[in-house]
């Protein structure tokens, strides 16, 4: 069969389901072999940009527990697409990206969009090998089947990544055998994370035995685990007290009795201060503890006995040295946990007198910054009161996506996530537009009934605002709320706190972000409002409340702006509040 059918019966056959792309001419061969033998089983989502596509493909890939798929032509195309892989490189997320290149023969020929490498044009094998875990050119259709199931094992395997293949144009034609027998289950063997035995794991639940104060901290990589439940099952069991990172707080129920908050930049004080005061043990789970989790502990870090259990260890080992280390699937290493735990019982003693605790909203150094939105016949809109407001509307079993900035950190820092929702933040390149365009892939092949909501601001908007005209194409029940200040709110915050108010390159004309999205779809395909003040909100809510269906966008219009909850930012000793 050809190339390019067999690369969609591969794809089906992996039941990736959606491939997320902008097409072009010499990526075309694969839509139109998804068009021809799709049939329901793998359907292309066209994106707005390639960057989108790329953003769309990590988010389905994170929320999903699966492999992403993007896709590109070849040239400008290409260079757009690798700004979303480079997130999925930087969290370790598994995607696929196929990306076409202009026909073998007129390599080094300056081909239009060519990038063999030669002469000025762009060496796509090294741009591609920088953001990847592999990546492979097919410049023989011979290699096919070899260069396709390494890409997927390497996506999948160890600490999951981007894998990536070029397609030349005149490759797509030609013959290849097609899926051969048992390959799924072959490739499904070898990315299965080996068994334990009980002397590797037994030395962390001996540690957990002797502290007083122990703490488990839940990361990304726990859902990302062969089994996450097994992780929380045995923190159940234990008495565990429960800590996730920004990234991971999606990982064990808000509404627990054992879980503390969230750590990190945007985390919770109080979470903070029993680290650094009363923990005596750390379980770091899936996480890497970068410098967006670790921040507010500084140097007491350093101070703590730490566990880690992590398909990789090495960024940690970075940072400081483990007293324990366990480098394998957290889901293998917490089965085995729980194991001894049926044999020998452990109980950790439960904290007494913790309350979860927020930082008080605080207005910004110079409230004067931005008064464009103002009303005057009642008190201008607050991003708390908004963020609080919105709390009751988050989607049981949804999701939740969080966009870069000021309006995603008080977000993630104020709200409690409902029962089974997820919440994703990408703090690996820290782009704003992701969650707009994320949405449309946390929300494909999401359950019957299932919503979205993303937090993000104008900026996020005027960078992939288009994105929403998918979400609309696709009748996807996404509520994108855009926080509207007209301006870059954290890097404008930053040049009042350090260069004594200077503001440069941060703001810009007003735009009115529901009368622009009112031309994406009628009422019908799309919900809009818009809310200056908080009566307004409650009134625009309640509307919206009626139409879920459908996607929506919420336009807060801020005039009154605040400091966000972010650590760096923050006087030594902030006044708090319980959550």
């Amino acid at each position: 069969m050809m190339l390019s059918d067999a690369l969609v019966e591969a794809l089906i056959a992996l039941d990736v389901r959606y491939v997320f792309g902008v097409s072009g001419a010499n990526i075309e061969h694969l839509h139109d072999a998804i068009h021809r033998l799709g049939q329901g089983r793998l359907k292309s989502v066209m994106a707005k940009s390639e960057d989108g596509a790329g953003f769309m493909a990590d988010c389905r890939a994170r929320v999903h527990r699966t492999l992403g798929v993007c896709c590109s032509t070849s040239g400008g195309g290409m260079m757009n697409l690798i700004a979303g892989v480079a997130e999925s490189y930087a969290e370790s997320v598994p995607i696929l990206a196929l990306i076409g290149q202009p026909p073998s023969a007129l390599d080094g020929t300056g081909s239009f969009q060519e990038s063999s490498g030669v002469g000025r044009s762009v060496d796509s094998l090294g741009l591609w090998r920088s953001v990847t875990k592999y990546t492979a050119r097919i410049s023989n259709p011979a290699s096919f089947w070899s260069h396709m199931t390494e890409a997927v094992k390497a996506a999948l395997s160890g600490r999951p990544g981007p894998a990536a293949l070029l397609l030349p144009r005149d490759i797509f034609d030609k013959e290849v055998d097609p899926v051969p027998d048992g390959w799924v289950e072959k490739l499904s063997g070898e990315v299965r994370p080996a068994k334990l035995s009980e002397e590797t794991v037994r030395p962390l639940f001996d540690e957990i035995g002797r502290a007083a104060n122990p703490v488990i901290v839940f990361g990304q990589g726990v859902r990302r685990c062969s089994k996450p439940q097994a992780v929380a099952d045995f923190a159940r069991a234990a008495g565990l007290p429960v800590v996730t990172t920004l990234s991971g707080r999606a990982e064990f129920a808000n509404d627990d009795p054992l879980y503390l908050g969230s750590l990190g930049v945007a985390g919770h004080p109080s979470v903070h201060a029993y680290l650094k005061e009363r923990a005596d043990l750390l379980v770091v789970v899936g996480s890497g503890l970068n410098f967006m989790t670790r921040q507010p502990l500084g140097v007491v870090l350093k101070k703590k006995r730490i566990a880690v259990v992590n398909v990789d260890i090495g960024q940690i080992a970075r940072i400081t040295t483990p007293d324990i280390a366990i480098e394998a699937d957290a889901g293998e290493v917490f089965q085995v946990l729980s194991m001894l735990q049926e044999r020998t019982p452990l109980k950790v003693k439960p904290i007494a007198g913790y309350t979860r605790r927020i930082f008080k909203p605080l207005p910004v150094p110079s409230p004067d910054v931005n008064n464009r939105h103002a009303a005057a016949d009642s008190p201008p809109l607050k991003q708390s009161e908004a963020i609080r407001c919105l709390q009751d509307y988050l989607p049981v079993n949804g999701h939740l996506i969080h966009d870069a900035g000021n309006c995603a950190t008080a977000a993630i820092h104020m709200t409690r996530l409902p029962s089974g929702a997820s919440s994703i933040i990408a703090l690996g390149m820290g782009g704003m537009g992701y969650a707009i365009a994320a949405a449309v892939g946390a929300q494909m092949g999401s359950d019957r009934g299932a919503r979205t909501i993303v937090f993000a601001g104008d900026g996020a908007f005027l960078i992939s605002g288009f994105e929403i005209h998918t979400a609309v194409e696709y009748r996807l029940p996404i509520l994108y709320v855009i926080f509207n200040n007209g301006m870059h709110g954290m890097c404008a915050l930053r040049q009042q706190l350090f260069f004594e108010s200077r503001l440069e390159c941060v703001r810009y004309a007003p735009v009115d972000i529901a009368q622009t999205v009112r031309g994406f779809g009628d009422a019908g395909r799309l919900w809009v409002g818009s809310a200056g003040t908080l009566s307004e909100l409650r009134r625009e809510l309640k509307s919206y409340h009626e139409n879920t269906a459908i996607p929506g966008v919420l336009e807060l219009r801020l005039s009154c702006e605040e400091m966000p909850p972010f650590t760096p930012f923050l006087p030594d000793d902030p006044e708090t509040e319980p959550l």
